[in-house]
């Protein structure tokens, strides 16, 4: 995959590289806040939507960008790990959308419940990325110097 003849895994990396954190910080925030949930939740929510979805492209138009390459090494690392990307920032979305309905009057377990998974799948999605981002950085720039 191409856009104007310049593959498209580097261009939606950096969306994936940006949001994701962006949105799991984010969804820190309201897990932690009340004040912050009701005013910025929606928003959250929204970005979390996004960030996956950057995250799902990565993967897609890096699988598509590899080919039927099998690598070893530090690239191996990177594919592993990008197959595994979307699964956290996709309970992000889940998480963070729970937690926001849990703050609209549901019962204090429920609310809990949903603040704890967002922390964990916060944490989760902020972890990968930066693994993911590292050794595909390190495949490219480590290879040229």
């Amino acid at each position: 995959m191409d856009i104007l003849g310049l593959p498209l895994h580097p261009l939606v990396v950096h969306a994936a590289v940006v949001l994701l954190p962006l949105a799991a910080l984010g969804a820190l925030l309201i897990a932690v806040s009340q004040r912050a949930r009701k005013r910025y939740g929606s928003l959250v929510v929204i970005t979390t939507v996004v960030a996956a979805g950057a995250v799902v492209g990565a993967r897609v138009t890096g699988e598509a960008f590899a080919g039927a390459t099998t690598s070893t090494g530090i690239l191996g690392t990177h594919m592993m790990w990008g197959l595994l990307a979307p699964w956290p920032a996709v309970a992000l979305v889940v998480s963070s959308l729970l937690l926001v309905l849990a703050g609209r009057g549901r019962s204090r377990p429920f609310l809990v419940t949903a603040a704890l998974l967002t922390v964990v799948s916060a944490l989760a999605s902020i972890a990968i990325i930066i693994v993911v981002g590292h050794a595909g950085s390190a495949s490219v720039w480590g290879a040229q110097g």
